[in-house]
């Protein structure tokens, strides 16, 4: 089957324009504001308090490149860059994001599996997502909300 002028010089041009066609959607690449906003959070052997002081409301900036936001959209939403992510579930779709992913860091060695959906444009997300899982050997809940939004083409250092 074979596209027609038209349709081929259209896709040619979107892909000129950085812009993704339905087939190849993505984010944009460049650098990225993040907030995330705790909602509920029951983690054994952390106090509360402690855990709404240091993680109510964090903010962080990610910069990616087309080619890995191409192979690997997800890699934007990782809020822990030091965290080991094996994603189970990826999908966007007409602006609707789904994503499922089994994480471990430093502090939960256990891992979490993390389930978020929410909504994406090439230039912005908003997700709810819920964390589960275990430490020392007792259950964790974790609750979030999290934005995202391109502010720049090109990354620097500050």
């Amino acid at each position: 089957m074979t596209m027609s002028r038209t349709k081929a010089g259209a896709a040619g041009l979107l892909l000129l324009l950085g812009m993704a066609s339905p087939a190849t959607a993505s984010f944009m690449p460049g650098r990225w504001q993040h907030q995330t906003r705790l909602l509920e959070a029951s983690i054994p052997g952390v106090p509360h308090w402690l855990v709404r002081l240091v993680a109510s409301r964090s903010a962080r900036v990610s910069c990616n490149s087309h080619e890995q936001l191409s192979a690997r959209p997800e890699t934007l939403l990782n809020q822990d860059d030091g965290a080991v992510c094996v994603a189970r579930h990826f999908a966007m779709d007409g602006g609707r994001l789904t994503y499922e992913t089994f994480c471990t860091n430093r502090r939960f060695p256990e891992g979490l599996l993390i389930s978020s959906h929410g909504t994406w444009t090439p230039g912005s997300y908003s997700i709810a997502s819920t964390a589960t899982g275990t430490r020392k050997g007792k259950p964790v809940l974790i609750r979030t909300t999290s934005t995202g939004t391109r502010v720049a083409g090109t990354c620097t250092r500050a």
